[in-house]
């Protein structure tokens, strides 16, 4: 179901509590995988591939399953590369999306290491980006904010 359309029960935007969002660093030769976002938050903006923990998932698992709905790659979380609150206001100053991202560094698993990500589920594109042209690109500032702790691309 298209996630701008969810019944009046969707919990995301102006929610009572803050949701868990998943994120995967794949990183190939100083080059990082993104995605378009398709959907709000940040729709039109560069990510990396993410989502919603699922109720019972476990968050490593979400975020293996998140890469590879968004992109086709199947991969592995290495390690933990960081923890962003991502809070939105409204034009009013009202929570509008309020999310914990939990961001991991993951490997390719399965297929080729010259395989080029496939755009699907929420994501409109999805490539490789090398370090050095990130700051080209509309970012999140979720993303920007991860990139800046850990020194990829915004030195």
């Amino acid at each position: 179901m298209d996630p701008e359309k969810l019944s009046v029960y969707d919990t995301r935007r102006y929610p009572v509590r803050p949701h868990v969002g998943v994120g995967v660093l794949l990183v190939r030769d100083e080059h990082l995988l993104l995605v378009k976002r398709k959907y709000n938050p940040d729709a039109g903006y560069w990510s990396i591939p993410g989502g919603h923990l699922d109720l019972g998932e476990q968050v490593r698992r979400a975020a293996e399953r998140e890469a590879f709905e968004e992109t086709g790659f199947k991969v592995k979380v290495t390690k933990l590369a960081g923890i962003i609150d991502k809070i939105m206001y409204d034009d009013k100053g009202k929570i509008e999306y309020h999310y914990v991202l939990l961001n991991y560094f993951v490997e390719q698993i399965k297929g080729d290491e010259n395989q080029k990500p496939i755009a699907d589920d929420d994501a409109l594109e999805a490539k490789f980006v090398p370090f050095e042209q990130l700051q080209e690109y509309r970012l999140t500032g979720s993303l920007v904010e991860l990139l800046k702790e850990l020194k990829i691309g915004f030195q």
